[in-house]
């Protein structure tokens, strides 16, 4: 093997390109580049193979960092398609103050009775039985309110605390509170919706018991009409029965209040006091956020891709490049200016229509790529055999339980070509037929 396609072969899958988009530009360049079955080849006995030792190498450097202490993590799973057709899930855990990535565990659905559906769960289960296999002492889970991982943490993991992600709880609120503003009768609740928000998320921040938060969230119903004051508080808590802002001034409210009792008021009310919300309030007494994790899900994208097809291993070792290099940068700094001030990028969101600045940090180095190639190449020069081997599908590969994501076998393309026919066919036929009888 030329020493370049092997490089050229390990550059495309670690910089989490796909050969395709790669071999096109070789084409219009009039580049010369190794073929798209000697680099499958090399990527199924050489790449793959190294990144899953590369990656358990540098996990086992992590988890040796949280061996006796207490962990939180942080769980989300990712589908690696849009809509209700994936294939294929992977779930993350993240570590709370560090941010990086503990583990990452995929699975396909024919593991799942081919239902995409419980693809979470199932790989959620996993995740916290590496943990436990590991000797890792998860204290928290903080994860969305998936009611499949709740009810797992109910019956199997009751001894750990089950949080649930305050964006997405706020989010959530957001989108019921606009959609019942959407009423006619409704109309003088849509400028109130974002200050609501802010004070549920502000109320999971200062409560530390369920009648606390439910003291504080409740007073949102008093404040928006007019009312800082009230007699008794919802849960007789420690909390004071007033608002827990300063003293408002004479016209500083840009906002018109609500009517107590009018068809708004109702509203917000019986969506403040929901028995659902109300029984999920002590998932957000610990205020946790999985913004971060939010974050390295976009992060996959740059090297598994929505919109491509990926065998399972290869699939795996493309989540867990992502891994890597979310790994290697998660204490990146903030980049500065010429007077040291830091700094900072704009961004304008147009659901919002709202401007926000996030810090710009400094570049990526990939320090841990040259020693991962260096892995590679070790691996082709100390293969006696090399790539015409016949290699086994792994003991837990999906492809053993069947070959195919359809539920029934497939016939032979011969057969599918001569029963196939085609809607403009049939349509010139008729169009022909009727013709033919008009004359």
């Amino acid at each position: 093997m030329h020493a370049g396609d092997l490089i050229l072969a390990s550059s495309i899958l670690l910089s989490g390109n796909n050969f395709q988009k790669v071999a096109t530009l070789a084409k219009f360049f009039k580049l010369p580049i190794l073929s798209s079955s000697t680099f499958h080849r090399i990527q199924k006995t050489y790449l793959v193979p190294a990144i899953d030792r590369f990656w358990i190498q540098k996990q086992d450097e992590i988890l040796m960092e949280f061996q006796n202490t207490d962990v939180i993590v942080l769980g989300d799973g990712r589908m690696d398609s849009p809509g209700h057709c994936a294939q294929y899930c992977s779930y993350t855990f993240m570590e709370y103050t560090s941010k990086k990535i503990l583990c990452i565990t995929t699975m396909d659905k024919r593991s799942t009775d081919r239902k995409s559906t419980n693809l979470e769960k199932a790989c959620f289960i996993k995740g916290m039985q590496f943990f436990k296999d590991k000797g890792i002492k998860v204290v928290e889970v903080v994860t969305d309110a998936h009611v499949q991982i709740a009810s797992v943490m109910k019956k199997e993991f009751s001894d750990i605390k089950h949080s649930f992600d305050v964006w997405h709880g706020t989010k959530n609120l957001g989108k019921k509170l606009t959609k019942i503003s959407q009423e006619k009768e409704n109309k003088g609740l849509i400028v109130w919706i974002k200050d609501i928000v802010n004070h549920y998320w502000h109320t999971a921040e200062v409560a530390t018991t369920k009648e606390e938060f439910q003291d504080v969230w409740y007073g949102v119903l008093h404040h928006v009409v007019n009312e800082h004051q009230w007699s008794v508080p919802f849960a007789n808590s420690t909390v004071s029965n007033s608002c827990q802002h300063g003293p408002l001034e004479d016209g500083a409210q840009s906002k018109d209040y609500l009517k107590k009792g009018s068809p708004p008021h109702n509203a917000l009310r019986k969506i403040a006091m929901d028995k659902r919300l109300v029984n999920n309030i002590p998932y957000y007494l610990n205020c946790r956020s999985t913004s971060e994790l939010e974050n390295f899900q976009n992060l996959i994208l740059m090297y598994a891709s929505k919109r491509h097809s990926y065998s399972p291993p290869v699939y795996r070792a493309r989540n867990r490049l992502a891994a890597l290099d979310h790994n290697a940068h998660a204490e990146r700094e903030v980049m500065q200016n010429k007077d040291g001030s830091l700094r900072w990028q704009r961004s304008y969101n147009k659901k919002t229509s709202r401007w926000s600045v996030h810090p710009v940090k400094a570049d990526k180095k990939y320090s841990y790529i040259p020693d991962l190639i260096r892995q590679i190449v070790i691996s082709r020069i100390e293969d006696d055999i090399g790539m015409n081997r016949r290699r086994e599908l792994e003991a837990d590969d999906p492809r053993r339980i069947s070959a195919h994501l359809a539920p029934v076998p497939p016939p032979s393309t011969r057969d599918i070509v001569a029963n196939q026919i085609s809607r403009f066919e049939s349509l010139n036929k008729t169009i022909k037929f009727w013709t033919t009888e008009g004359q």
